[in-house]
């Protein structure tokens, strides 16, 4: 963590910053290894200055932490000790002119009481940890091929699981049980979606959706290990699926492969979109209404993004999806979404779960 932590260090010295407030809470475990933070919440700050690091939280996580870690130490926030109190303490004892809080996460409401309570001068900043998280070290790449792995062992279990009247919710649970039992957390919730419901890519599960014969079955689902993610999505037919079902999957899956035999770093991310979207638009079905792929990490969607309007050049030890799709309003849904690590000369790619359409019927 110390190395990580300098890394950030030597960023805000370049931009002339005496500190940093990190509120992201992804960041925060990225500089500390606390990986119990819930990224919607406010359970934990970091403040670095050139001389020190601290991780201020709460009482109810501070004995986790009291003796602080690689790089830091940890100040316990109290209803009498608050965190513009802790704050203004370092700002006076290390005379600190001028701080840079997190423009992407910190709130109006946070900013303005910062500024009511601190005397000093608050720089907006963008990205300064992020794009060091966007690389990913050996033990980084270490976790999410293992997330990867039992992702896979998912799909193997859910499968087992398909049957005649079985809801979406109930699938969404099972495969949530299992990636819990076997991982140390769901990397976000499953996406469990039967046929027509298939056509809204972030669908939420519903009981009252059984499944019948002759079926489209959508699954979108990843473990967490050690605070960090995996994501694969894969298609199955229940019975006898329709006709048109399966060259609109076979389209899908040729998309994928197209772009996955020009993804490799230093390329473009957009130029690798534009492959599977022209594709997939070559054929007469409509564009996918999202990216072709995102960087996967501590956050399940982070930079760099595969899409159209992209900026970001992929480089070596980068770990994204791909994930393709057609999808028909009434009809039906398909995606195909696959993790990969990126490497100098091609990739590595983690989702080993079978895609081609004779593993994808379940009678």
């Amino acid at each position: 963590m110390l190395s990580r932590i300098n890394k950030i260090r030597d960023s805000i010295f370049n931009q002339k910053l005496d500190a940093l407030f990190i509120t992201n809470q992804h960041n925060i475990t990225y500089l500390t290894n606390f990986s119990g933070l819930a990224p919607n919440e406010r359970e934990g700050f970091f403040f670095l200055t050139s001389q020190n690091s601290y991780l201020l939280t709460f009482p109810t996580y501070f004995g986790l932490y009291e003796k602080g870690g690689d790089g830091f130490s940890t100040l316990n926030i109290t209803q009498t000790k608050k965190i513009s109190d802790h704050i203004s303490e370092i700002i006076q004892k290390e005379n600190l002119k001028t701080v840079g809080f997190e423009k992407e996460n910190l709130t109006v409401a946070e900013l303005e009481s910062l500024q009511n309570k601190l005397n000093i001068k608050l720089i907006s900043t963008e990205g300064i940890v992020e794009k060091f998280r966007l690389v990913k070290d050996d033990n980084e790449i270490s976790a999410i091929k293992i997330a990867a792995k039992v992702t896979d062992m998912a799909f193997d279990f859910i499968k087992t699981k398909v049957k005649k009247s079985v809801s979406e919710k109930e699938l969404a649970l099972d495969l949530e049980f299992f990636l819990k039992k076997n991982a140390d957390d769901i990397a976000f919730s499953p996406i469990v979606a039967f046929n027509e419901n298939a056509a809204i890519p972030h669908y939420l599960p519903d009981n009252r959706k059984q499944l019948t014969d002759n079926s489209l079955i959508l699954l979108d689902f990843g473990a967490k290990v050690n605070g960090y993610c995996a994501d694969m999505t894969r298609v199955v037919f229940f019975g006898k699926p329709k006709n048109h079902w399966l060259t609109i999957y076979n389209t899908v899956l040729q998309a994928q492969k197209l772009a996955l035999e020009k993804l490799r770093a230093n390329v473009a991310a957009n130029s690798i979109d534009k492959i599977a979207r022209d594709y997939i638009t070559s054929k007469g079905f409509p564009q996918y209404p999202h990216g072709l792929g995102h960087g996967v990490g501590l956050a399940i969607h982070e930079a760099p993004r595969l899409r159209i309007d992209s900026k970001d050049i992929l480089k070596e030890n980068m770990a994204v999806t791909v994930e393709p799709g057609i999808y028909l309003p009434g009809d039906c849904g398909v995606r195909i979404e696959d993790l990969v690590l990126l490497k100098d000369r091609g990739i590595e790619i983690l989702s080993k779960s079978p895609k081609l359409l004779k593993d994808s019927i379940i009678l």
